[in-house]
């Protein structure tokens, strides 16, 4: 099956799904300064979590089981995908600096083996829609607070989490080739997130470039 085809299998929204109540009862049960030292998160007793993600803050609330986001200039779709990586970021990053070596999801240790078949990025949203209008690629990824970097034929750095930068390289459609999208993280990446949730960001983070006005 081509990546194309994958793609068009991945359920993006609804309310089917919910975070595990374990993650939630961790997550309430750890200590709140140890968790904004690690994930650079902010804590207010009354009001939870404030998260910076992308060009959005969410708050999350461990007893009241609820994230949400703080802004209305979004995307604003319900996501099972984006609350386990919140959830999963401010339970597991660590308080290690960002290297500003990138490296590829292959080069994730175990990512050789876990990103492929249906575990293969998923950047069709992006290639599709930007794949021939690398100028709106950048202007959207702006608007995600990114930075313009100088690969690929266009490339955007998001600061997805605080310690989680993520590089967008766009290869734009030419009479050869169809339009590509290459992703790089921070070698560092390992450390904030397990595969599964990588992948899952990727998903999130397709929409949200497809997404924004």
């Amino acid at each position: 099956m081509s990546k194309r085809k994958k793609s068009c299998n991945r359920k993006w929204d609804g309310d089917a799904f919910e975070p595990h109540p374990f993650i939630w009862d961790e997550l309430e049960n750890k200590n709140p300064e140890k968790i904004c030292t690690n994930s650079l998160a902010r804590y207010e007793h009354k009001k939870g979590f404030s998260l910076p993600f992308l060009n959005q803050v969410f708050q999350v609330m461990p007893g009241k089981r609820n994230i949400t986001p703080l802004y209305n200039f979004i995307p604003t779709i319900k996501s099972f995908e984006l609350d386990l990586i919140i959830l999963t970021y401010l339970l597991r990053s660590y308080p290690v600096a960002i290297s500003g070596k990138m490296v590829n999801e292959k080069q994730i240790i175990g990512g050789e083996a876990f990103f492929r078949g249906p575990h293969t990025l998923n950047t069709v949203p992006i290639e599709e829609k930007f794949g021939e209008d690398k100028q709106s690629f950048l202007s959207k990824g702006k608007k995600l607070k990114g930075e313009v970097k100088k690969l690929g034929d266009a490339a955007i750095c998001l600061p997805v989490f605080p310690r989680v930068p993520v590089t967008l390289i766009l290869w734009e459609k030419d009479d050869e080739f169809p339009a590509e999208v290459n992703v790089n993280f921070d070698a560092t990446i390992s450390k904030h997130l397990p595969l599964d949730c990588i992948w899952a960001m990727i998903n999130v983070l397709s929409k949200w470039m497809t997404m924004i006005h």
